[in-house]
């Protein structure tokens, strides 16, 4: 099953409305326009008031989407979290029905690694989540296994996405604690060449080194 087919399946058990009338609420991390480029997009600069207070930027949005139901009370609840420097959609929450009591509360602890938490227009997270996707499919990298279900969520993108990803625009590869480093390597030596990144690695208990640095 494509993912067009999820979302119409998933679309039609929540009934949602079309959108503009209905659409799922959204938010993400603040800080999250620190990490990407905008000027292609400067609808949506004014949408991170906590950037100037946020921690140095990390290449990571968190995403959380809520797509609420005409038959129910409760809203089908998905999240994302995203590389926009080099992987993409790292991670994936599939759907789960929440009343809105569960839904603020776990929304808190959803971004509790974070000051704060912003609500956004869903055509920005759509932006976010789909092009942070398209990026890494392009390196040669996949979304994790429960994106769709969870895309579904999220709707599809209504064109092209305006939002630059990599760090100032290059591409950045930075370990997380479930990585294969090696692995993620090679692929990028195979899609863009040992000179078209910038790969910064972390183990335990040593300092980031710097593996490989782009002469473009």
């Amino acid at each position: 099953m494509g993912l067009a087919d999820v979302v119409g399946v998933l679309n039609g058990a929540v009934e949602a409305a079309a959108p503009g009338h209905g659409e799922p609420r959204c938010w993400v991390n603040a800080g999250w326009s620190r990490s990407v480029d905008l000027e292609g997009a400067p609808q949506w600069t004014g949408l991170d008031p906590g950037a100037c207070d946020a921690e140095e930027a990390r290449g990571l949005v968190t995403v959380l989407v809520a797509a609420d139901s005409a038959r129910s009370t409760k809203a089908q609840v998905a999240g994302f979290l995203l590389d926009v420097w080099c992987l993409g959609v790292k991670n994936a929450l599939p759907p789960e029905p929440m009343s809105p009591s569960r839904l603020d509360a776990y929304r808190q602890a959803y971004f509790s690694a974070y000051d704060k938490h912003v609500q956004v227009p869903a055509e920005l997270a759509r932006a976010l989540v789909f092009g942070a996707a398209a990026y890494a499919h392009e390196l040669g990298f996949a979304p994790q296994a429960d994106f769709e279900a969870a895309a579904a969520v999220l709707g599809e993108p209504a064109g092209a996405c305006p939002i630059r990803f990599g760090r100032d625009g290059k591409l950045l590869y930075v370990n997380g604690p479930y990585d294969d480093p090696e692995a993620i390597v090679r692929t990028l030596r195979r899609t863009v060449g040992d000179d078209g990144f910038h790969c910064t690695v972390a183990f335990p208990e040593q300092p980031r080194r710097r593996l490989f640095r782009s002469r473009r």
